[in-house]
């Protein structure tokens, strides 16, 4: 697996607050990355950094190579899939997909319309094609907004924490579509506090505090086996329930 991020010393404040410091961190192409913290630590922050949503200076952060220091510079390679959904609201859900194809990609209308309707089939609401957002679960509008990040065959998405607003039932819906990614080989950075969800198909675990990475590792390393006293005390605090 080629590397596809690389993080180096990066820093990010907002007025008198540090919220990164000194950060390294790599992504390799294929890897399911958790990234877990307390709230404040940093978690969304990095990832906005990643996707360009937040101005970084020089090359703190590589993707493939080339620096990221706005949305433009990573040419359409990160898909961002938000905890409040962000879709159209007076696009239908086949519209939601057709609409960006056809302005972003350029693409002819029925062949847009065949690729939203493989992808609505894939996150399993093909059969809300002609409805709108309004209408769905938020368990549907986060597979629909899944569905549309997909659409723009990005080299990795980024998660931020897209359960937050689900009950357990919804959220699960939507970790076992996260989980269907995973298999399939998607570049995927994940930010949630849905401890038993991410244990099953995250390939990695980075545990942020106060802006720093305290300690990564592989799930089982994370939850089961790393001695440090504020991981310790952030697990006993985070909802382990099974989703």
């Amino acid at each position: 697996m080629g590397e596809l991020i690389k993080i180096s010393n990066l820093s990010k404040s907002f007025a008198d607050t540090k919220v990164l410091q000194s950060l390294d961190m790599r992504v390799n192409s294929g890897e399911v990355v958790a990234i877990i913290g307390p709230s404040g630590s940093g978690k969304s922050t990095l990832v906005r950094c990643i996707a360009g949503l937040e101005p970084v200076s020089g090359d703190e952060i590589l993707l493939d190579g080339e620096a990221v220091v706005n949305t433009a510079s990573t040419h359409g390679k990160v898909g961002m899939v938000f905890q409040n959904f962000n879709l159209f609201p007076h696009f239908t859900v086949g519209e939601n997909i057709i609409k960006p194809l056809k302005t972003v990609l350029k693409m002819k209308v029925d062949i847009a319309t065949e690729k939203a309707k493989t992808l609505l089939d894939k996150v399993h609401i093909l059969d809300k094609f002609d409805q709108y957002p309004n209408s769905l679960s938020g368990g549907q509008k986060q597979r629909l907004a899944i569905a549309r990040a997909l659409a723009m065959e990005p080299e990795i998405i980024i998660f931020d924490e897209p359960t937050s607003s689900l009950d357990p039932k919804l959220a699960h819906e939507v970790f076992e579509t996260i989980s269907d990614l995973a298999k399939e080989g998607q570049t995927m950075l994940i930010v949630t506090h849905q401890i038993n969800a991410i244990r099953r198909f995250a390939t990695r675990v980075v545990f942020l505090n106060k802006g720093k990475i305290e300690v990564e590792g592989t799930p089982d390393y994370i939850f089961n086996q790393a001695d440090n006293q504020i991981l310790q005390q952030f697990l006993k605090q985070v909802d382990f329930a099974d989703i």
